[in-house]
């Protein structure tokens, strides 16, 4: 019996690295047929094509020695976490690496290093401190808030006079989004809406899922359409049926082995009509901005820090103590500036470029070791009894942004990483309830009648 599981688990495993070679191999075709074709003198990113045999396999190699960590058993939010980091940040980066003779070894290095030590921390045995703090009424008290939250968010609209640049035509999402942000993001305020539809909206929908409340989940899914039109945020629109994808994945499928050939049919059909029928949208949408942007970004930031001073965190958390050019300075427009002269873009990166250049590798370790904790929580509320796809709906859009979008500090504080561990902190103690009452009909279906 035991070799059987073990060589069932063996096999899954495998499939599982095959798929995502299939999908290393999509990405490699798409970057020379499409991104090579077309944005090859784009000037924030430059896809040139220029590699050798010997590089080309080295990228692969260093891309499949990493896989191997990879587990098609959504074991923890850990696992769920790294395969997510293999589709939006190693695949991209190894390809652009095998592919553009330009581009150095050291962000692919830093990135898989940084990942293999996220993994290693989250899984030290660490002491369950947050079951032992007992909160009278908790998980009333999160959907409480919550809902209060986003009743608020209904009132600041409404008084704020941000409901005159209401609008829900995704081609005008820029000519409204900073007059909106000029009324309602007013200090404080402006981290507390980020929470309202990043975290509040999204436990709401899981909350609706897990209790089979579909009629509640319709008003949630409504506010935050109208958040959407509110913000002209698109990420608003998009988070709510990632959550509910992420519910209905892992709710019936016990296996991640279908993802990669899944991911690697849809980069070879949006590259299918790009190519077939010369629509350029979906392909920039699906293969140049979900995948090779944040790796493009990547080298820029690691190009930049290079042969420039690290920032020791002066442009924010440690402002008022430091002194030098990046006091106060907003980094990612600082970098958007200096690729794109004139331009009013922002450069956001995640993990490894911000950790890097704010210390350099020890920039890069610390950010490391403090996401390992942070998923050392998150695995911890999953073994209390948490099913694993209510924890990692409600922290796949924080955990994204850590990871390729936003500074690990800012993505704790104001994208709401920080605020979606307390909510579950203050929920745990209903996953036991239902934990126990599935446990019980279980058992009283097997009783003869």
């Amino acid at each position: 019996m035991k070799y059987k599981i073990l060589t069932s688990w063996r096999r899954e495993d495998l499939f599982l690295f095959i798929g995502f070679l299939i999908f290393r191999f999509a990405l490699d075709i798409s970057y020379e047929k499409f991104l090579f074709v077309v944005y090859y003198f784009d000037t924030p990113i430059n896809f040139m094509y220029q590699t050798s045999i010997t590089r080309y396999l080295f990228s692969l190699l260093l891309f499949m020695l990493f896989t191997t960590v990879l587990s098609a058993r959504p074991r923890d939010v850990t696992n769920v976490f790294l395969i997510m980091a293999t589709f939006f940040l190693v695949g991209p980066l190894t390809s652009e690496f095998g592919l553009n003779a330009a581009r150095p070894i050291e962000p692919v290095i830093y990135t898989i290093s940084a990942l293999l030590l996220v993994d290693l921390v989250s899984r030290l045995p660490i002491p369950d401190f947050i079951s032992r703090i007992p909160v009278p009424k908790g998980p009333q008290l999160a959907v409480a808030i919550s809902a209060l939250a986003v009743l608020y968010m209904f009132g600041l609209a409404y008084f704020s006079g941000a409901l005159a640049y209401f609008n829900l035509d995704v081609r005008k999402v820029y000519a409204y989004r900073d007059k909106v942000a000029e009324l309602i993001d007013v200090g404080v305020l402006s981290y507390i809406n980020l929470w309202v539809y990043k975290v509040f909206t999204i436990f709401l929908v899981c909350v609706c899922l897990l209790n089979r409340k579909f009629g509640w989940l319709a008003c949630v899914l409504g506010a935050q359409f109208f958040f959407f039109g509110l913000t002209s945020h698109r990420i608003v629109l998009f988070l709510p049926f990632l959550a509910i994808a992420v519910w209905f994945y892992l709710v019936r499928f016990e296996r991640l082995t279908p993802m990669p050939y899944m991911a690697a049919l849809g980069v070879l059909a949006a590259l299918l009509l790009f190519e077939a029928c010369g629509i350029e949208s979906v392909a920039e949408i699906a293969i140049r901005r979900a995948f090779f942007v944040p790796s493009g970004l990547t080298y820029q930031w690691f190009d930049f820090f290079s042969f420039h001073p690290h920032v020791y965190w002066a442009d924010k958390l440690l402002a008022s103590f430091s002194s030098g050019d990046f006091v106060g300075v907003n980094i990612p427009r600082l970098l958007g500036g200096y690729y794109v002269p004139g331009a009013e873009s922002a450069s956001n990166m995640g993990l490894v470029p911000a950790g890097y250049a704010q210390a350099g590798i020890w920039g890069v370790m610390l950010y490391s070791v403090i996401l390992g904790l942070v998923l050392s929580v998150l695995n911890t509320v999953v073994r209390a009894g948490a099913p694993l796809w209510f924890v990692s709906a409600m922290t796949i859009g924080p955990l994204r942004t850590a990871l390729a979008d936003s500074d690990l500090f800012t993505t704790l504080l104001s994208h709401g990483l920080g605020m979606a561990v307390l909510l579950l902190w203050l929920y745990r103690t209903r996953f036991v309830a239902v934990t126990q009452s599935e446990k019980e009909a279980s058992a009283g279906h097997r009783e003869p009648a």
